[in-house]
């Protein structure tokens, strides 16, 4: 029986779907109160892991479960709880992506 749930608990594991997500974060005017907004707009969010956001690259890394969050939700809660304005760097263009991949653009 012990097995058994070892087992069961391992594969939940390895199934579970953290992902790590980075947000340019625009508008942050200082290295200490700016950052700390970020990580406390997030506080309480679930699915939210941990942030981490770094003031002179104006970049947050956030991981999250995509299962319970995704990252246009998370960039948009950033955003509505501080103002700033967030992209998120994951996002991929959706748009022209043939034509995109055919010539190179990025």
């Amino acid at each position: 029986m012990k097995i058994i749930l070892l087992f069961l608990s391992s594969i939940g594991l390895l199934l579970s779907s953290e992902l790590t997500g980075t947000y340019y974060v625009d508008g942050m005017m200082c290295a200490m109160n700016c950052p700390r907004k970020v990580n406390e707009s997030l506080n309480g969010i679930e699915g939210i892991k941990s942030c981490k956001v770094d003031y002179e690259t104006k970049i947050a890394t956030i991981i999250y479960d995509d299962e319970k969050i995704n990252s246009d939700i998370i960039a948009k809660t950033i955003a509505k709880n501080t103002y700033y304005k967030v992209k998120d760097m994951n996002e991929k263009e959706k748009s022209g992506f043939l034509w995109n991949w055919l010539f190179g653009k990025k």
